[in-house]
């Protein structure tokens, strides 16, 4: 397995030199498995995930993190800029 990768590596590598398009090439010659790699979903509740992002964002305190920043850049640049 790791032979054929190196082989596929290298023969991409060569027509690339050429400059042919090596990337029909190369996907031609990936294994099936690392094609079954790329299908492969886990979790599709995407909602969830944004829900459980947020809630994670505002239990560790980096939203006040977030609103002080803010409040503080938007002093500074009105401090810095002229006009």
């Amino acid at each position: 397995m790791l032979i054929n990768l190196m082989q596929t590596m290298t023969s991409w590598l060569s027509v690339q030199v050429y400059g042919n398009d090596s990337l029909p090439m190369l996907i031609a010659k990936l294994p099936y498995w690392s094609l079954e790699l790329a299908v492969q979903v886990r979790d599709t509740n995407l909602w969830g995930q944004v829900q459980g992002a947020w809630n994670h964002f505002v239990q560790t305190g980096q939203i006040w993190a977030m609103i002080i920043g803010l409040i503080l850049g938007y002093f500074i640049k009105g401090f810095t800029t002229f006009g």
